[in-house]
């Protein structure tokens, strides 16, 4: 479908309501919808899996890594070879010399476990930089300057370069945008009124992965275009990333540029999930321009790359030519295709951040309130600074809710979900999202399309566990099963006060 509405993954798989459709269209012989009310629609398609984390780590005086643990329990239907791969980034985000990665899966009787908005990470990585933030109050360590000392200089275990690393940039511009320095050190050091105000942080990182991909791009005489793949744009910016990359090339203005996705008869795309359309996709388009721009080059008589295509027109030297004088009435037509090179895995990629939060904790209540969040990102070349944008934007969010309010909850007797509506769901609404900030690093990373990464999942990384630090440096409290509702934070209060 051309427009799909939201997907963040569970859109990945064929769901049993599509395949009720496919019957009854069959059946009937003729096209049919199937319509599902949001409860429906919840429990039809798929969930991220709970996570059991255990985090161990060793350091020295100086907050040296010595060793790392990290042990995961997921769940999963029977028979589903799938499973969230919690510790996707944790072999390679800090340096120690000795690890241990445990991964297993518990087979229950509950509703499919599938790919959510970052997979493996969201969860892996918030509760990793958790268990950091202990480790640095343990060592009456700068949070800041014990992820500094930790950045590894090639991949730990294999020995790979990293085709680019700009965590410790991440780390240091945004701690001073936010204006970490004026943080105490000490939990409790702070407070206005009946709240205890803190700050946390947490380090983000996210695998960055580059898919098949083919587009057709049409050139017309009258200098229009028609971009054609497959892939669907499921709010991620498809539409205009793909737009901009063809009138660039082209030297069209984008409203001469139209982008046609989500018909299966046209080329197949990388599809829309883990963060690779853009790049991907966006880089079959790339090639299917440059094709187009070495025939217009040809028949000007001058090389590609001398070659000025601008409202229409075809430039080199002194000469100037309408394009439609270059190419037949049927115009031209050129098909990329992007086939991931096996050198990329030569080197690890990955995208980097930092997550910084300030929050108040009510003293009486228990509750938790983000009074301010700004992110740091480095995600190769930004082909379009709003989307990028708004991308991160919704990650964090996602992060505030992972870390405050959002909670899948089964029923133990029959395992179907209790909260299957948004009165009982609890998202962040607008009132629980403060003022949001985000910054790119300018970056060109030469082992991406384009030098472009993903920044879809990025966003969400992390940005719980710096909500949850923040919780912890305000009032003293530390909450491990997340989310950290008013109960938990109440109750670690109560304790507090007690000793």
């Amino acid at each position: 479908m051309p427009a799909c509405g939201g997907g963040f993954g569970s859109k990945l798989g064929i769901s049993p309501e599509t395949v009720a459709a496919a019957i009854a269209a069959r059946q009937l012989g003729r096209p049919v919808s199937v319509i599902c009310s949001r409860p429906e629609s919840l429990e039809l398609t798929s969930r991220r899996s709970e996570t059991l984390q255990r985090i161990q780590l060793a350091a020295d005086a100086t907050g040296r890594l010595t060793g790392i643990g990290h042990e995961a329990l997921v769940s999963n239907l029977p028979g589903q070879s799938y499973s969230e791969p919690v510790q996707q980034a944790t072999h390679f985000t800090y340096e120690a010399a000795h690890r241990r990665i445990v991964h297993r899966v518990a087979r229950v009787h509950r509703m499919l476990a599938a790919s959510v908005r970052a997979p493996g990470e969201a969860v892996g990585v918030t509760v990793f930089e958790c268990a950091m933030d202990e480790l640095a109050d343990r060592l009456g360590l700068c949070p800041v300057a014990l992820r500094l000392r930790n950045i590894p200089e090639v991949e730990p275990g294999s020995g790979r370069a990293f085709s680019s690393h700009r965590l410790a940039e991440a780390l240091t511009t945004g701690a001073r945008r936010f204006g970490w320095e004026r943080r105490h050190a000490a939990p409790r050091a702070r407070r206005e009124g009946e709240w205890w105000i803190g700050m946390g942080m947490a380090a983000a990182v996210r695998v960055n992965m580059v898919m098949e991909a083919k587009a057709r791009v049409t050139l017309q005489p009258e200098a229009t275009a028609l971009v054609e793949t497959d892939m669907t744009d499921i709010g991620t910016g498809s539409y205009a990333i793909l737009t901009q990359i063809a009138a660039e090339m082209l030297g069209l203005p984008m409203a001469s540029v139209a982008t046609a996705l989500g018909d299966s008869d046209l080329p197949p795309g990388s599809g829309s999930g883990g963060s690779v359309g853009a790049a991907s996709t966006g880089m079959a388009v790339y090639l299917a321009c440059m094709d187009l721009r070495s025939r217009l080059a040809e028949v000007m008589g001058c090389p590609e790359p001398e070659l000025m295509l601008k409202d229409g027109e075809a430039i080199h030297a002194n000469r100037k030519l309408p394009i439609r004088a270059l190419m037949g009435r049927a115009g031209l037509q050129a098909e990329g295709h992007l086939v991931p090179s096996a050198a990329t895995e030569q080197v690890r990629q990955a995208t980097w951040g930092a997550h910084f939060a300030e929050v108040g904790v009510n003293a009486t209540t228990g509750e938790v309130r983000v009074r301010r969040m700004l992110g740091t990102f480095a995600a190769g070349r930004i082909l379009n600074a709003q989307t990028a944008r708004s991308q991160a934007l919704g990650g964090m969010t996602w992060g505030l809710g992972m870390a405050l309010t959002e909670e899948l909850v089964h029923d133990r007797r029959d395992g179907h979900v209790v909260n299957r509506d948004l009165a009982e769901y609890h998202l962040p609404v607008n009132a629980d999202v403060p003022a949001l900030e985000v910054h790119f690093l300018q970056e060109r990373d030469d082992w991406a399309p384009m030098q472009a990464k993903g920044i879809g999942e990025l966003g969400i990384c992390g940005a719980g566990a710096a909500i949850l630090n923040a919780v912890h440096n305000a009032c003293g409290v530390r909450v491990r099963s997340f989310p950290a509702t008013l109960d938990k934070v109440l109750a670690g209060l109560m304790e507090a006060e007690a000793q």
